[in-house]
């Protein structure tokens, strides 16, 4: 009787440790993702407003200055951002502009990366605006 009892202690703890070892390794990994959320929305925020900085670069170009390619044409425009809190981030500004009677339609097109892609490190943002100088 006593060999069957030990037996099943032996089989007992063993389960007891596998079980323990699969809660640390939840832990440790929940744990990275804790850590890591934040510094991914800071990145998604800085790619943000990389993008929003280079649409208004863009629509300053077309309308203020008028330096956007005219109709039919495109032009970009590839910069790095060296603004607060923005180093590491680039943007890519097209701007395509179509002449009317009436005056010129831009549509300016704003892409700002920071990272690599493949990484954890990547994040990108778009967008897009039309513009116009029609009186």
């Amino acid at each position: 009787m006593k060999r069957s009892v030990s037996g099943f202690a032996l089989v007992t703890a063993i389960f007891l440790l596998v079980v323990l070892a699969a809660l640390g390794v939840f832990m440790v990994t929940l744990s990275g993702t804790h850590q890591a959320a934040p510094r991914h929305s800071i990145l998604a925020t800085r790619v943000y407003f990389g993008a929003k900085a280079g649409l208004d670069w863009g629509i300053h170009q077309a309308i203020a200055v008028n330096n956007c390619a005219l109709s039919p044409a495109t032009t970009t425009t590839i910069f790095p951002l060296t603004g607060t809190g923005l180093t590491g981030v680039s943007a890519t500004v097209t701007c395509t502009s179509t002449a009317h009677t009436e005056g010129t339609v831009y549509r300016i097109t704003s892409t700002a990366v920071s990272g690599t892609f493949g990484t954890l490190d990547y994040a990108q943002r778009q967008m897009e605006a039309t513009v116009s100088n029609i009186p």
